[in-house]
Parts: structure tokens; C-alpha cells; sequence
């Protein structure tokens, strides 16, 4: 008789499972197809969060590079290279980086500062020297310093291309 109560209860066993598994198919199949879909999902957040990083970079380079001045300040203005010179005094800065601070060459600025008679410089290049005259020494050191962190120098990549060699 044991062999008898074995052989029904694995049988009972074997249609239980089945019948569980017509019940539930429904469910696992959505459960496949919801699993699927949420890791789509978390693979386009993850594209979208690092094109906004990007985007957000690009964002504050763009203003940092752009000041915001006025038209009529710009017609206006008038830049000799004396005031070029007393202007990177007043903000404590050597020509390298106030030509970083505008977003000129160190030769530009000397140029701007030996030139002779009135300066006329293009609309980029002439609101950041307006907008420099805004603004105070440690402002400018703020700023360059932000430009600092967002661009770490290039010597640490170099070290490190030496020593794999």
C-alpha cells in the first residue's frame, strides 16, 4: 500500500502544479513583459539624466561666457587702453587672467593695453570687458576660480598617460 499512497500523492502533486501554472501563466507573462518595460525605463532616466548633466554644463558655460549688458550700455562705451589697464588693476589681475576672466588670449590683452586711441572691440568680447568693469576684484577672483574647478588642469592626465608607460 505504501507504494500506492506515493504514486497518488505524487500524482496530486504533479496536477496541483500544473493547474498553478495554467492559473498563473497570465501573471508571469505580464510580470515578464512589466520587468521588461521597467528596465527600459530605467535605461532612458539614465540617458535623460546625463544629457540634463550636459545640458546644465553647457547651460552655465554659455551664460559664464555670455554677460548680459545692455545695447544701448555697448554703443555707448568707450575703451581706450589706458582704462583697459586701470581696469585689470583695479581687479588685481595679472593680463593671463583677466584675458581668462573675458575669454581673450594673454597677446590680446597686451594688444588692448599698447594700443593706441579708442579700442573697438566685437559684441562677445566687448560685454565681458563691460561687465568686468561691474564688477569688484574678489568677484573676479570668485569667477576665475569657478573656471578653475570647472576645468581641472590638464597636467594631472598628463602624469598619469606617463606612468602607464
Amino acid at each position: 500500500m505504501p507504494k500506492l499512497a506515493e504514486v497518488l500523492r505524487a500524482e496530486i502533486m504533479r496536477i496541483s502544479r500544473r493547474e498553478t501554472r495554467i492559473a498563473t501563466a497570465g501573471i508571469r507573462e505580464a510580470k515578464i513583459k512589466m520587468t521588461k518595460t521597467v528596465a527600459d525605463l530605467k535605461r532612458k532616466v539614465a540617458k535623460l539624466q546625463g544629457e540634463n548633466k550636459w545640458l546644465m554644463a553647457a547651460e552655465r558655460k554659455r551664460l559664464a561666457q555670455k554677460p548680459q549688458i545692455a545695447l544701448e550700455a555697448t554703443k555707448k562705451a568707450r575703451l581706450t587702453s589706458k582704462g583697459i589697464r586701470r581696469l585689470r588693476g583695479k581687479l588685481g589681475l595679472s593680463q593671463a587672467a583677466f584675458a581668462k576672466l573675458l575669454g581673450a588670449s594673454t597677446q590680446t590683452v597686451h594688444m588692448w593695453e599698447t594700443k593706441e586711441g579708442p579700442l573697438r572691440l566685437r559684441g562677445n568680447t566687448l560685454a565681458a570687458v563691460l561687465s568686468a568693469r561691474e564688477m569688484g576684484a574678489r568677484e573676479a577672483k570668485r569667477r576665475l576660480a569657478e573656471t578653475e574647478v570647472k576645468r581641472p588642469g590638464r597636467r594631472g592626465a598628463k602624469r598619469k598617460r606617463a606612468k602607464r608607460r
